[in-house]
């Protein structure tokens, strides 16, 4: 009966992780649990370029964070060393590329495609992220150069060199 009870417990406080952000503490462990949804472009609710679902509502989030240049920048650097979670960067990308392919700034269409293939669902699951990761590169060598300082993470130097070659920290999302 206790391990049911435990059991039933650890659901019980599993499921309200995925909903707030918290620290979850067990016997020799603390997690912290993040929420910038863990929902992705794959959930029913999420409705890419719908005025409607999460993914708008988590977009004009991104959106009033990254409001001015200077904050843009810094946003850059943080993207470039690992800071900047992969659901937020995604949600950039996709703003970005949007007002990019409108003004021709998106590597001759190749922003456009990355975006659609994001939308449907490319760069979800396990090999998600490297998939993205070479698909920005291929973006990026379409764009203007851009010099970047030095960072630690190589999917975030492939993002911020993409999105910055559409026009990112001038602008914005």
């Amino acid at each position: 009966m206790v391990r049911i009870f435990r059991f039933t417990c650890l659901a019980l406080l599993l499921a309200a992780c995925c909903q707030h952000s918290l620290f979850v503490a067990y016997p020799g462990h603390i997690a912290r649990v993040r929420h910038l949804a863990r929902m992705g472009w794959a959930d029913p609710g999420w409705n890419w370029g719908s005025p409607f679902g999460t993914a708008h509502d988590l977009a004009m989030g991104v959106r009033q964070k990254l409001h001015s240049s200077s904050v843009r920048k810094q946003w850059i650097e943080e993207l470039v060393n690992g800071q900047v979670d992969i659901e937020e960067v995604k949600l950039a990308l996709g703003l970005r590329i949007q007002h990019a392919a409108r003004q021709g700034m998106d590597g001759d269409g190749a922003g456009w495609k990355l975006m659609t293939d994001m939308a449907a669902c490319k760069y979800e699951g396990l090999d998600g992220p490297s998939q993205l990761q070479a698909d920005l590169e291929q973006l990026a060598e379409r764009l203007p150069a851009t010099r970047l300082t030095e960072g630690s993470d190589s999917f975030g130097i492939s993002a911020a060199r993409a999105l910055v070659g559409m026009g990112f920290i001038e602008g914005g999302c």
